[in-house]
């Protein structure tokens, strides 16, 4: 199992609060889904954001509860 299918699990059952993704800059031809599919949308806000100077991007984001 990836870690992309493990943290699907985790966002599908509501366990975690915040999250963060690298961002790496390189374009891809083809590639899988960063998570796969969900039941819905998961709304995130932005809590903070670090650019490094090798290039990548790591943002942390807050999940906001669904109604």
């Amino acid at each position: 199992m990836d870690g992309g299918q493990t943290i699907q699990g985790f966002l599908r059952a509501g366990l975690l609060d915040d999250i963060t993704v690298t961002v790496v800059p390189v374009l891809l031809g083809v590639g899988r889904p960063l998570f796969g599919p969900l039941p819905h949308d998961v709304e995130l806000t932005l809590m903070h954001s670090h650019a490094y100077e090798f290039g990548f991007v790591q943002s942390t984001y807050r999940i906001d509860a669904t109604a």
